[in-house]
């Protein structure tokens, strides 16, 4: 029974998840085979438009970004990244200037590791990295409070509180609630919410987000037929109310 219950507990231990931007595929296989043989769970995007994509989708604790990619290279994805994503970033580049180290760091990288590397130094930097995010002070923890305390967001453990009570979000109601929370008061556009929820290039139109903004007040509203806190601006977007 007792086996059976460690079984049990070990099947739940979440793994923590890589995403590795590069398009060599021989750095590609090593990399998913040295991460994942470390237990790490690993996916892989070939260029930097594809990373953003994933970084909505497969919500990684960690990348691992290429600089020189087709299509959008790692400089592009990083500063984009970071218009919605505090997720640490690894630079492994080939670029081994001291300026493009410095510019790799003001876009917002948390470490450059230049090419070629070592593989336990690579593996040790992972481990630092993410040792710095679990072990930020709670005092870090923001949380997004608005009417009065009637509406809290937790972006640090994803939790939303509606009038005392905790309430289920999935997880694209949430990253759409979070951003909306994140710009209060300022109306975002159809492009925008779609952007930076579903990722670029996202084909689909505004009726997408309509379906979502309709589940959120039923989950948030007291009158979802009126509602208080998400707004529309008819013909632009959506909004936040600051209240």
């Amino acid at each position: 029974m007792s086996s059976l219950l460690g079984d049990a507990i070990i099947t739940f231990v979440k793994r923590e998840r890589i995403l590795v931007v590069d398009d060599a595929e021989e750095t590609v296989w090593l990399l998913n085979k040295i991460l994942t043989e470390a237990g790490y769970e690993v996916s892989i995007a070939r260029n930097g438009r594809e990373g953003l994509r994933q970084a909505h989708t497969f919500q990684p604790d960690l990348i691992l970004l290429d600089i020189m990619m087709p299509d959008m290279d790692g400089w592009t994805m990083l500063h984009h990244l970071r218009e919605f994503s505090e997720v640490p970033v690894i630079m492994l580049t080939a670029l081994g200037a001291e300026e493009d180290k410095v510019h790799g760091l003001d876009l917002g990288a948390d470490d450059y590791l230049t090419k070629p590397y070592g593989i336990e130094e690579l593996k040790a930097r992972i481990r630092a990295t993410l040792r710095r995010v679990a072990s930020a002070p709670p005092g870090q923890r923001t949380l997004l409070r608005f009417d009065k305390g009637q509406l809290i967001i937790d972006p640090a453990s994803h939790m939303v509180v509606v009038r005392g009570q905790t309430v289920d979000l999935t997880p694209t109601e949430y990253k759409l609630l979070l951003y909306l929370a994140q710009h209060a008061g300022q109306i975002l556009t159809y492009d925008q919410i779609l952007d930076a929820i579903w990722g670029p290039g996202y084909e689909d139109g505004p009726t997408n987000i309509k379906v979502y903004i309709w589940s959120l007040r039923q989950k948030l509203e007291l009158d979802p037929q009126h509602p208080r806190y998400i707004m529309t601006k008819r013909g632009v977007g959506y909004y936040l109310a600051r209240i």
